[in-house]
């Protein structure tokens, strides 16, 4: 199935959007323990335009007793290691990618690793885990996520009780805590974004290609 750049473009706009509009800041882009409260706010986002979220939890990496992701970085190495205590969390939703089907694949929405949306194996891939590794929830807000007592991603906001407030207080409150002053930290690029963008150009004629590249000088 050839894949619908379309459609993963105005996903990625859609992306784009949401972070502008709920993390003015770039909050994301800084080193931070907030997942949790980045995929709160996406998945309410998402659920108020009429989607249906789901959360997916890496609880440790291969041979780890953590969470570990590479990122890309301006020293030797080329990458710096990032590690998350417990598990990591983002925002996902099943959406269609592919051209003449209505076929959906679980893109992962998450701002703290990936700069686009990715498909759930490459989010797998890029957190060093595998599928026995990697657990689901729902999606819980206002009045029912807050009075939700259950452990263990009950109400999808984190892997314990509810704190005792208003869940997108207690997310805004932690966002506000990350250090904005710091360096940005390089996020990885999207397979599924690279792949889209290679089926633009193979799409175009040589004369729209040129008229894309601009003039020659």
């Amino acid at each position: 199935m050839k894949l619908d750049y379309k459609k993963i473009q105005q996903y990625n706009q859609m992306f784009v959007r949401w972070k502008e509009e709920l993390f003015p800041k770039q909050e994301y882009a800084h080193r931070n323990e907030c997942c949790f409260a980045f995929a709160h706010m996406l998945a309410k986002k998402a659920k108020e335009e009429g989607m249906i979220p789901t959360k997916i939890w890496c609880m440790k990496s291969k041979d780890k007793d953590w969470v570990e992701t590479r990122f890309p970085a301006d020293n030797e190495q080329g990458y710096e290691t990032r590690k998350w205590e417990g598990y990591h969390v983002a925002m996902a939703i099943d959406l269609p990618i592919y051209q003449a089907t209505t076929k959906t694949e679980r893109l992962i929405f998450d701002p703290v690793v990936f700069n686009e949306v990715v498909r759930e194996k490459d989010w797998i891939t890029a957190l060093n885990t595998s599928e026995e590794y990697v657990a689901y929830s729902g999606c819980k807000f206002g009045k029912e996520g807050l009075t939700d007592e259950s452990f263990y991603g009950g109400s999808g906001y984190w892997l314990d009780k509810n704190p005792k407030i208003d869940l997108d207080k207690h997310a805004q409150i932690h966002l506000k805590q990350i250090d904005t002053g710091t360096p940005k930290q390089k996020l990885l690029n999207s397979p599924l974004s690279i792949l889209a963008r290679r089926e633009i150009r193979q799409s175009l004629s040589p004369n729209s290609l040129r008229q894309a590249k601009g003039p020659e000088y």
